[in-house]
């Protein structure tokens, strides 16, 4: 059996890959624009609230295990209802929010291979096509497939920004002092950067050994998203530092690549997309399956194929992406639609999930990180679109008001 399972490095590798998602493409060319020479200790920051937030959820995956994943925990804390609630959460954000995924990387590829746009949808079915595929093998494929990418994404960025640093060196030290509204508001906007740990849950069935792979992995995790922001960041300012327009990724590996750095940035961004997409998606595909069993969902959610795969469950998300990917070729859907909705439940699902750990981990180490991410999402629901906040609040009151029918004996 435990061949079947992800040991530390693989489980390591599945959560870097898909953490790093195109966050590492699209924020660090955001950041240098808004702080220039704060940047950095911008990302600082963040990254030391990321590695909170990661402890936080690996505690919680070890205290309350199963594919079900944080909604154990947050019943545990709240109730029933507020587990439903997680979960309702965390389901209509995955119904959307992939696709966003696989959207940006197949703009990547028509962007690269100067294709008109209106291909990008092709392009993203044919992404979700492999990437369910690869999902529907063995669990221990679908870690070693991830970790090969994040290991392949790393050695790229890690020595791009290496050597865009000793060609332009640049103190990362800020000398001025700090935009205070323009670091708020770009520390909200970075904040995605450490959104996702909460999956880790989902996957602490099909790990050796739980209470040594959740804590070692984590901390591979953590130590690699760490330092291929930090010096993506820096390099980042490195290159723009004295030009009126910040550089994007590709510029910060160019001198390590030379002609080949937007091909390489292009490979980078689908190899990440895919593996956001494999965590995500499987994780939630657990839920399901988990959820079946307890009968809460039809019964068919359960079947697993010959590698253990939930696979009806990933077969209906793959039929849910799909339609989410014709209406976005058809145009009656946007992109910002798609992306504005599984926001707003993902953060949602993050704020009640973090609520339970202060309530569940009663220690001030604890707490006040706690406290300090609640605000973040608070902020982040804050500057949220207004119509995918009223359809948060709709389904919550169904949710919490919802009362369960009393079965009535017949004598």
């Amino acid at each position: 059996m435990t061949d079947k399972q992800m040991g530390p490095v693989q489980l390591g590798g599945l959560l870097a890959g898909a953490l790093l998602g195109s966050g590492i493409i699209l924020l660090p060319p955001m950041a240098e624009a808004r702080l220039g020479e704060w940047s950095v200790t911008a990302w600082l920051a963040i990254l030391v609230l990321g590695a909170i937030f990661a402890s936080i959820f690996a505690r919680l995956a070890m205290a309350y295990p199963g594919s079900e994943g944080v909604p154990i925990a947050i019943r545990k804390a709240f109730g029933k209802k507020a587990g439903q609630l997680a979960t309702n959460y965390i389901i209509c954000a995955v119904c959307v929010g992939p696709v966003a995924v696989l959207m940006t990387a197949a703009e990547a590829i028509t962007t690269s291979f100067a294709l008109p746009k209106e291909q990008n949808p092709t392009f993203a079915a044919i992404l979700l096509i492999l990437s369910c595929f690869i999902l529907m093998r063995r669990v221990t494929f679908v870690s070693t497939i991830s970790l090969i990418a994040s290991i392949l994404i790393g050695v790229i960025l890690i020595s791009g920004s290496i050597a865009s640093i000793i060609i332009a060196p640049v103190s990362p030290i800020p000398s001025t002092p700090a935009d205070i509204p323009a670091l708020g508001s770009t520390l909200l906007l970075i904040f995605w950067a450490i959104i996702g740990w909460e999956i880790i849950g989902n996957y602490s069935m099909e790990v050796r050994n739980p209470k040594r792979t959740i804590p070692l992995a984590t901390i591979i995790a953590v130590c690699m998203i760490s330092v291929i922001y930090l010096l993506a960041g820096w390099a980042m300012h490195s290159v723009s530092n004295g030009h009126a327009e910040p550089a994007n990724v590709s510029r910060i590996v160019t001198p390590l690549l030379g002609n080949y750095a937007d091909f390489s940035i292009m490979v980078v961004t689908c190899a990440l997309c895919i593996c956001t997409y494999l965590m995500i998606v499987g994780g939630i595909s657990r839920l399901l399956a988990s959820l079946a069993e307890q009968r809460k969902l039809p019964r068919v959610l359960t079947r697993t194929n010959s590698n253990g795969s939930p696979c009806i469950a990933i077969t209906l998300f793959f039929c849910i992406h799909l339609v989410d990917i014709l209406l976005l070729h058809t145009g009656f859907l946007s992109l910002g639609d798609i992306v504005a909705f599984a926001n707003v439940f993902f953060i949602s699902n993050s704020l009640v999930a973090v609520g339970a750990a202060m309530k569940i981990f009663k220690s001030a180490a604890v707490s006040i990180p706690c406290f300090i991410l609640c605000i973040g999402f608070i902020c982040l629901l804050a500057f949220s679109s207004i119509w995918p906040l009223g359809l948060m609040l709709g389904i919550s009151a169904l949710t919490l008001g919802y009362k369960k029918p009393e079965k009535h004996c017949i004598r």
